[in-house]
């Protein structure tokens, strides 16, 4: 579903969609029309490098809850008009959660922001005189009476770089991965869970107490190192370029896990409120991780590239004068005399969001990554960079019934704040029905046309309304509600 209307979409809005896309792809197909006489096209997911015989493991596509057809695909690309794109079938999306998309003003050819949303399930399993293990015939889990099944609940994004190919592979296989991992420890979430719906407790295994929590953020741990190593696996196969920063929000047990490694980003909000739930993992954010990884590991940085933090770029001047610094085992500032080792180039580069690691990627986690090199040089990055995410908690038995949660690539919050998205979630779901299923789409697409913002005549660029630049990245936003009173 295409949108490029730039007034505060209000939820029966998404009804003219189809006849706006019935007209965009008309005049994509006129022009490709005459492209064609003059060049072959090729189609996203087609184009390889010209030395790189290796096929693609995925073709390239938009998240499947979309159901674009191929000439919605290319209408979604144009990087001119931008349209925004919202599900044709707001039903397709778990929880009646609302999503919005759209691509880059120039900075690559295709969207490289990827999205899933699935629901699996946990399953007790019974094992019969000795013989192997069997499926439990499922039965409704009903409060008081048997647990034979868990529901899973599962939404990620996939902010590419550098290449789709990461974030495609990301998006069709990870949510397969934590499946098989919270199903490899089955036995023991069954058993903390206890024999009725919502009792949970602990269990004592290898003289230690554990906890439901630790076993499904351990599954999500594990799950993203294998995502990782898999892409380093099918590689040897196929074309996999680039890499991709993640986010997953996972609905278990009356709780909300959201695991990060990147620089998306989720948010709570109601209301009154808003709660940052994730941390953006930029060098600067890591910067004591991977400063300690390169003090103890030397040979990973070079010649060229010093783990000591200067408050400024020291000059051949300063050498034999005091400079304030601060090593990879400090969190303050100290005084040292300058020497040549402090002419080298620090191995992170500016501060906050516009961190930079060796001057080249500003993720400090994520997946992929694994031939990106310091440009013009034999350095590698991935050996200080990470898959495993940062994994928070968040209880969904109180103080959810008018509130949402917010997950978004960085094309959104570069350029907006989490305070006035949370403005904007609500002055959009005030003015809609609470009865409307489109009303979260509704929000999405609202918040993507404001960090979108329109085109400035005559020159490369976009503009919000209060003037500002808008975001030239591409922007994903699932807006997720976690009560029934919102």
């Amino acid at each position: 579903m295409l949108h490029s209307n730039k007034r505060q979409p209000q939820a029966h809005d998404l009804e003219k969609v189809h006849t706006e896309c019935d007209d965009l792809i008309t005049m994509w197909g006129k022009l490709q029309g005459a492209i064609d006489r003059f060049s072959k096209i090729a189609q996203p997911g087609e184009e390889q490098e010209a030395t790189n015989s290796k096929p693609r493991k995925f073709t390239y596509g938009r998240p499947e809850f979309l159901q674009l057809n191929d000439d919605e695909v290319q209408v979604c690309q144009d990087i001119y008009t931008r349209p925004i794109i919202v599900p044709r079938d707001e039903m397709l999306l778990l929880r009646t959660a609302g999503y919005a998309e759209v691509i880059n003003g120039g900075k690559s050819k295709l969207n490289e922001d990827q999205s899933t949303s699935k629901q699996f399930f946990i399953k007790k399993k019974s094992v019969r005189n000795g013989a192997a293990a069997t499926e439990i015939p499922l039965e409704p889990i009903t409060d008081g009476g048997p647990m034979n099944e868990i529901p899973v609940t599962y939404f990620a994004i996939f902010d590419g770089h550098a290449g789709p190919d990461a974030a495609v592979m990301a998006s069709k296989l990870l949510h397969k991965l934590i499946e098989e991992k919270l199903n490899g420890v089955k036995d023991f979430i069954f058993e903390i869970a206890g024999p009725t719906k919502g009792q949970l407790g602990e269990s004592k295994h290898d003289s230690k107490s554990i906890s439901i929590h630790s076993l499904v953020i351990g599954a999500l741990e594990q799950s993203f190192i294998s995502m990782d190593q898999q892409i380093i696996d099918e590689k040897q196969n196929y074309t996999i370029s680039g890499g991709c920063a993640v986010i997953v929000a996972l609905f278990l047990l009356g709780k909300l896990y959201i695991a990060n490694a990147g620089d998306c980003r989720a948010i709570y909000c109601n209301k009154k409120v808003t709660v940052q739930l994730s941390n953006d993992m930029t060098p600067h954010y890591e910067r004591q991780r991977i400063m300690i990884q390169a003090m103890t590991r030397p040979e990973l940085i070079g010649e060229d590239f010093t783990y000591n933090e200067y408050t400024r770029r020291i000059t051949r001047n300063d050498i034999g004068k005091r400079i304030l610094y601060r090593g990879p085992m400090m969190t303050g500032w100290s005084y040292k005399v300058a020497d040549e080792d402090d002419l080298k180039v620090p191995l992170i580069f500016k501060l906050g969001g516009k961190s930079r690691l060796m001057q080249t990627i500003g993720v400090s986690r994520g997946f992929g990554d694994h031939d990106l090199r310091v440009f013009d040089s034999r350095i590698y990055l991935k050996p200080l960079l990470s898959a495993v995410p940062e994994v928070k908690v968040f209880d969904l038995k109180s103080n959810v019934e008018d509130a949402v949660l917010v997950m978004a690539s960085d094309g959104l919050w570069d350029v907006i704040t989490t305070e006035d998205v949370r403005t904007t979630v609500y002055n959009v779901l005030n003015q809609s029905r609470k009865d409307d299923p489109k009303r979260f789409n509704a929000v999405a697409q609202e918040l993507v046309m404001q960090a979108r913002g329109t085109p400035i005549h005559g020159m490369n660029g976009w503009t919000k309304k209060d003037g500002t630049a808008g975001s030239f990245d591409d922007i994903t936003v699932l807006v997720i509600p976690l009560g029934d009173g919102v």
